[in-house]
Order: C-alpha cells, then structure tokens, then sequence
C-alpha cells in the first residue's frame, strides 16, 4: 500500500555529527534516534552545493544549481522551475510550509522581517514563513500573545519555550496536519528550522544544558592550510582581521549552543511524530529528515559553511520511514539530496516532471534486495557571496568537485590548482594529493569522472539550460 502523506523535515546547517544515531554520544537527540531505528538512516548523502538556496532548490526541483539556476546565496528560484509541492498540488494533495523555505534572497526583503507571502507560493498552498531573518507571522504572535517578549523575540534572547520561535514553526506544522487528517485529505508538510548555525539561541529551560568546557572541537593541524589552495588560508585571516574568527572559548560557547538548540529541535521532531500517531496516520505517512547542507565549526581553520565542500559541510544527515519498508537500517550507498523528490513521488505513486535529474532511491526505502545508490556524487560552488565577508573576490572562485566512497576531486576552472583526498586513509581530508606524482593517474581518473557527471548533469529541458 503506498503512502497517502508525506513529511519533509529539513535541518539547516546540520552537520551529521550532531545526532546521536550517527556516533554523537554526548547529544542526546532520543526522537531522531528512535525514528532511525525504525526507518533508513543513510551514511553517505550529499547535498549539491554548500549554502541554503541552491540545495533547497535542489531538494525541492530535483535538479542541479546549475540547472534550475540557483548557484548561489541571493539568486531567486526562477518560477518556472517546477517544485516537488507544485507536482504533489496538481495531483490532489493539500500543500503547507512552515518556517524556513528560502527559495528567494532574504536580503531583497524590505525592513528587519521576512513577509507573509501570498499562497500558492512556489506550489505550497498554505505557508508560514520564519526563516534567517523573522517573519511577520511570528512576530505578530508574539505581539499578540506574548507582548512583554516583544523586544527579546525581535533581538533573538532566550525567550520561553512556548513563544519560541521554533515552537510556533512546528505548531503551524502540527495545525496544519491535524486539519488535514480530520477532513481525511492526502498532504505535503515541509517543517524547516533555521537555527543550527551558531550562535543558536534555544530557550529557556533548553539553553546551558551542555557545558563548553566539555565541548568537542575539531582537530587542527599546523599545516593544514599549506596543503590547499591559497584561498582556505586568505578566507581564515580574512575572518581573523575582521574580528570573525573564533578562539576556543567563543567556539566552545558557539558549540554548546548548537547542541543546546540540536536537542531542542530533536524534542519538536518528536512532537510532529507524536501527531501522526495521535491522528492514527503515522502508517499512512513518508517522513523523511534531512538537511539542506552541513556545518564547519573550524573544521581546517574555516567558520561556518560556504563556500566549502568538504565532508562536514555536504555530507548531510538524512534519514527517512516508510510505513512497510525497510526498517533499522544503515546504507552506505551514496546518495544525493537531488534524488528525494523522485523518491517521494515514485512511493506515493505520482508521475515526475520531465527536468528531473535525480534517481528514486524508493526501492532502498522498500528493502527490495540489490537496491543501489550511486557511484559518485556530483557537487559544486560559484563565486560564494560569502566570501566577500572574509575578504575574497568572489568571482575568484568556482569549485565542481566529485566524491566516490574512496575519494574526493575538486577542480577550479582555469586553475592549474586542486584538491585530492584518499578518503580511506584521510577521512577528514588533511593530505592534499593533488601534486603528488604517485596519484597523478588517480587525479586523471576523477578528472575525467567528473567530465563525465558534468556532461551527463545537462539539462533534459535544453531551452533552459543555464550556462556557467
């Protein structure tokens, strides 16, 4: 039987690291845990890009940054792209968003807020937006129920847990199930939470519940930077000019807070669970977790994410249960975040759009024996706007990087330089081999792999191919 609803829950800036299920046992993250016990949790997903707009977009069309013509931070989704909710809409399914959807520049918006956006919007028929920036529903919620907060909500201090932001995002969510389920109406929700890049600000009773001082932070290598390209080390003394770079006690400080708030918003995972099952739909329902991209917390000197494409940053946690599929499971497979809305309209049994790049990875959710991933995923960068911030030219910079399960080739366009990592030996990718004699036919290899995903990434709509 397929299912009749779906639920998409996307983490922003997740690092795969900050989840118990995946070797964290220091956070305690009990809902998520659970709910990959009793689906698939995928080792080795990747998102497409490095920063929020491009990977949603790709999330949401199914199609590469450079196809759907998202490539960077500030770039519009284009309307006539077609979305997963616009595909589900048309075939019968009530669509609703709430919290972060950035499928437009955030700083295009007038004021401190993000608006009310008209419906449909990019094929949600019902939104509640609050994304980096607050929206002017929360807000008017506040402004309503919890008027003395008004000032510390707008400012992002530790406000209640009833008025948190992040609360209000997952009772929009919650509302809109639960309205759904009474009139017996098939749904598309996506539940999108803003916060992991640090600083987070949970709230009060979830704030200070880790101490920094017990913080793991990432090994640091004195000659890291010297094996990369000269823009790794002009992008961390760019930051430490600016003042933006952290020492170990505000990296410790950022860190706590970011398992702080990963462990609130496993706690409002669970409360979207609970409704399922309280709504008697949880065995009608594809949940599937996962995040636009990941997090470098000074992983090789660097802050943040973009516009990086090592493992922290695009090896995203994604987790997904299907009512009668595979259960308990860990899958090495690689997978790309490209691949979920095929996925999702291959299970519930509606046709894909003609553009879509991804493959439905539907038979590894089902257990179906011999169920692949790929061999390699495809991942990119362009002229990061993030890189202004530290310093660069962004036109500097355009990175298109292949990853098989046992290495990773970065190529710079017009660049003699690049990077190489024997992931078997180097997981945290320290030792660049790009120059080493010994692995030049390695590097031809890739090189020549990574030609063929470009080419074969071609849009199928030819007239909207959009030339990098």
């Amino acid at each position: 039987m397929k299912p009749r609803n779906v639920v998409m829950f996307i983490t922003d800036g997740h690092p795969k690291r900050l989840l118990g299920c995946y070797g964290n046992d220091m956070l305690d993250t009990p809902q998520i845990d659970e709910f990959a016990e009793s689906g698939v949790r995928f080792e080795r997903a990747f998102c497409a890009h490095s920063v929020c707009m491009p990977t949603r977009a790709s999330i949401y069309t199914g199609r590469y940054p450079h196809i759907h013509g998202v490539w960077a931070n500030g770039v519009r989704l284009p309307d006539d792209e077609v979305t997963l909710p616009e595909v589900l809409s048309r075939a019968g399914y009530a669509t609703g968003a709430s919290g972060k959807i950035h499928f437009e520049p955030q700083q295009a918006f007038a004021g401190d807020t993000v608006p009310i956006m008209e419906e449909p919007y990019y094929g949600f028929g019902e939104v509640q937006i609050s994304e980096n920036l607050l929206g002017e529903a929360y807000l008017a919620f506040i402004d309503s129920e919890y008027p003395e907060l008004a000032e510390r909500a707008r400012r992002r201090k530790c406000v209640p847990e009833e008025a948190h932001e992040l609360r209000w995002i997952t009772d929009r969510a919650i509302d809109f199930i639960i309205r759904q389920a009474e009139s017996d109406t098939q749904f598309f929700c996506h539940c999108s939470f803003h916060e992991l890049s640090p600083p987070c600000h949970p709230p009060e009773g979830w704030a200070g519940y880790y101490d920094p001082a017990e913080m793991p932070i990432p090994e640091l290598r004195a000659d890291d930077l010297a094996k990369k390209p000269d823009w790794y080390r002009e992008c961390y003394e760019g930051y430490l000019a600016s003042g933006r770079q952290p020492d170990e006690p505000t990296l410790r400080r950022s860190i706590a807070s970011c398992y702080d708030q990963m462990r609130f918003i496993d706690h409002e995972f669970g409360r979207l669970l609970s409704v399922l099952k309280e709504q008697g739909i949880a065995d009608d329902t594809l949940v599937i977790l996962v995040a636009d991209h990941g997090l470098s917390l000074n992983d090789h000197f660097q802050w943040r994410h973009g516009p990086f494409l090592f493992d922290e940053v695009t090896n995203i946690p994604m987790i997904a249960r299907l009512p009668g599929g595979a259960s308990g499971e860990v899958r090495e497979e690689l997978v790309e975040s490209v691949d979920l809305m095929p996925t999702i309209l291959d299970v519930v049994g509606v046709a894909q759009p003609a553009g879509v790049q991804g493959r439905s990875i539907a038979p590894i959710l089902h257990g179906e024996a011999g169920a692949r991933g790929r061999g390699s995923v495809l991942l990119q960068e362009r002229e990061a706007p993030d890189l202004a911030a530290r310093g660069l030219d962004p036109a500097r910079i355009t990175q298109w990087a292949v990853r098989t399960h046992d290495w990773k080739l970065i190529h710079y366009p017009g660049e003699s330089f690049g990077e190489l990592y024997d992931l078997r030996n180097d997981p945290a990718e320290f030792d660049n081999l790009w120059a080493d004699p010994e692995y030049s036919h390695r590097r031809v290899e890739l090189q020549r792999l990574l030609l063929d995903r470009i080419a074969a990434s071609r849009d199928p709509l030819p007239e909207r191919f959009f030339s990098w």
